[in-house]
């Protein structure tokens, strides 16, 4: 379009007043014409996408300077730097009691921001999960750029692992849950930075009742652990930990053995199912993680790079390299613990009843 309109412009120089006029008009219906398919094609893409509904709650007032309750912790020996096996054994201890809090404690809330890069594409996702003496709410929303080289690999993917809304809710107290995965999902970003969504709860992959407990919950009589990798003397190949004492906070650093089947074969499926490859591997695993003084989870972030031989099918493009960035923050304030403020949450529980 842009080289007809070159090619006309040089016509209508060399034309007298009249005509010139006459064309200038002639472009300028043309341009119209091409803004108003543009704005009506964007119309009519967001509606046929989920509405957004439920916009008032603002992700913006969790506060996550707010310290959980709990005693200082007193038995937390910090090793020289020179003595790595004392060290690991240091972040295995405060590992260890942190994740025992977290299921033990009756109040707290986490979110976590996912973004995946292929081919230095990036996608993104938000996760919600809040537990509130006996009930439990998870959100988890995951979406691709709707054009360019992300959205193709959507489509050669399973959908169900590339755009879809989750939600799930479980009453310990009732011994009754409920999940839903949804095909459709928009989302809107706010003016304050946040991101909103919008998903069709009418149109599922699936709806199921839940019947077991979820180790989150003491009542399991399971074992719980934050995250997909397993953190042992065997699967840790580093770590460091420091005090930050005017913070009240450690923070740990460790390398999980990448190699080591022990210690990825919780996360390799979700990772094989989301590349579309049987063959997708991981090729290094970095945690960072913060640990209130008290044993209290404050921050937790993953890096892992990995590859794919053929990813969703591809071979002709060889081994594809890729890396997930999950940054989980954990809450405790008012706000962040009030399950009736996510999205689609009270309606979820109220069909429940």
């Amino acid at each position: 379009m842009v080289r007809n309109l070159a090619t006309t412009l040089s016509v209508i120089i060399h034309t007298n007043r009249k005509h010139r006029i006459q064309a200038y008009i002639s472009i300028a219906l043309v341009l119209m014409c091409y803004v108003a398919g543009l704005v009506a094609s964007h119309y009519l893409y967001f509606q046929k996408n989920p509405r957004i509904d439920q916009t008032d709650f603002n992700p913006a007032l969790m506060d996550s300077s707010v310290r959980p309750d709990g005693d200082k912790l007193t038995n937390i020996v910090i090793p020289s730097a020179t003595d790595s096996d004392a060290m690991v054994e240091c972040a295995l201890q405060l590992y260890n009691l942190a994740n025992y809090n977290l299921q033990h404690d009756s109040k707290v809330a986490y979110a976590v921001n996912t973004n995946t890069e292929v081919l230095k594409v990036a996608t993104g996702g938000i996760r919600y999960m809040v537990k509130n003496n006996n009930e439990l709410f998870k959100a988890d929303y995951f979406y691709v750029p709707d054009s360019g080289i992300a959205s193709s690999f959507a489509k050669n993917a399973s959908p169900e692992y590339t755009n879809y809304g989750y939600r799930y809710y479980y009453n310990d107290s009732q011994k009754v849950g409920r999940e839903q995965k949804a095909k459709d999902l928009s989302y809107a970003i706010q003016s304050n930075g946040t991101i909103l969504f919008g998903v069709n709860w009418n149109d599922l992959y699936y709806d199921n009742n839940i019947t077991k407990t979820p180790t989150e919950f003491v009542s399991s009589n399971k074992d719980y652990k934050y995250y997909n990798y397993v953190w042992n003397k065997e699967t840790v190949l580093s770590a460091t930990v420091q005090y930050f004492e005017d913070k009240g906070y450690y923070e740990l650093v460790v390398e999980i053995d990448a190699t080591n089947e022990d210690a990825v074969k919780d996360g390799l499926k979700a990772l094989r199912d989301g590349a579309g490859d049987e063959e997708a591997y991981y090729t290094k695993i970095v945690e960072t993680v913060q640990i209130w003084d008290n044993g209290r989870y404050k921050e937790f972030n993953t890096m892992d790079s990995w590859a794919s031989p053929h990813i969703h099918g591809m071979k002709r493009i060889g081994t594809t390299y890729a890396a997930n960035d999950y940054r989980t923050t954990f809450y405790y304030d008012d706000y962040s613990l009030n399950i009736s403020n996510y999205q689609y949450a009270q309606e979820f529980i109220n069909s429940l009843s």
